[in-house]
């Protein structure tokens, strides 16, 4: 319920203002580009688990206002899915009397995200400009979710939500630079490169090694704006 009213109330704020030259709306999709931090894996495990990044997507909308010339108060609603993969490794006996094989797999980590990123956004110059955006960011978790592709009889492949195990809010700064290209009627379309970093531990559960999971994601976004 809190989050519904928030996330209403920054869209009624802007739809409010709708009707100023000031206010631009847009959207955005693009790829992400993640991964989490803050723990490391135990040596025992290593040389069976090795974490990396993941690409997944996000997409959403925007709306920007025109403070000054070059400046502007921009504010998203993103979905965004973070991920992360790993390269796992076991020995499997499918009968007593069999041999002990081994199984390379992967696994992925799902984080499915609502992001509210509150961006102050500086263009150099007032046409096809590249800019700079960054401020604070806020995300509400739908869901978690544990998968892997191990096929093996008995040992099928999981889907395992994990939602319980994670706190419902993430905190964190986001950073971007792009460039606008101006288009027909009033219209803009943008391509930015955009790092967000959680600053907040995420698990409700104990980490490996007293750690912590912070989530960390670099944004490929192409998008569109108009008056």
């Amino acid at each position: 319920m809190k989050k519904s009213l928030l996330i209403f109330t920054l869209l009624t704020s802007f739809f409010a203002f709708s009707q100023s030259s000031k206010i631009k709306f847009g959207f955005q999709a693009g790829l992400n580009y993640s991964n989490y931090r803050g723990y490391t894996v135990p040596t025992a495990y290593s040389q069976f688990y090795n974490e990396s990044p993941a690409f997944a997507y996000l997409g959403g909308i925007n709306f920007e206002y025109q403070m000054k010339e070059k400046l502007s108060l921009k504010i998203e609603l993103n979905y965004e899915r973070k991920s992360q993969k790993a390269a796992n490794n076991i020995y499997i006996r499918q009968n007593f009397d069999d041999p002990m094989q081994e199984y390379n797999f992967t696994s992925k980590r799902h984080y499915d995200y609502l992001i509210v990123p509150i961006l102050l956004k500086y263009n150099f110059k007032n046409k096809d400009s590249f800019y700079v955006n960054g401020g604070p960011f806020i995300g509400f978790l739908l869901q978690s979710k544990f998968t892997n592709d191990l096929n093996v009889t008995g040992f099928g492949s999981s889907d395992v939500v994990t939602t319980k195990n994670n706190k419902k809010t993430d905190l964190g700064l986001s950073f971007g630079v792009g460039k606008n290209f101006d288009l027909k009627n009033n219209k803009k379309f943008y391509i930015e490169i955009r790092e967000n970093l959680g600053l907040n531990n995420t698990s409700k559960i104990d980490v490996w090694n007293g750690g912590t999971v912070k989530t960390n994601a670099i944004n490929l976004l192409f998008g569109l704006s108009f008056n």
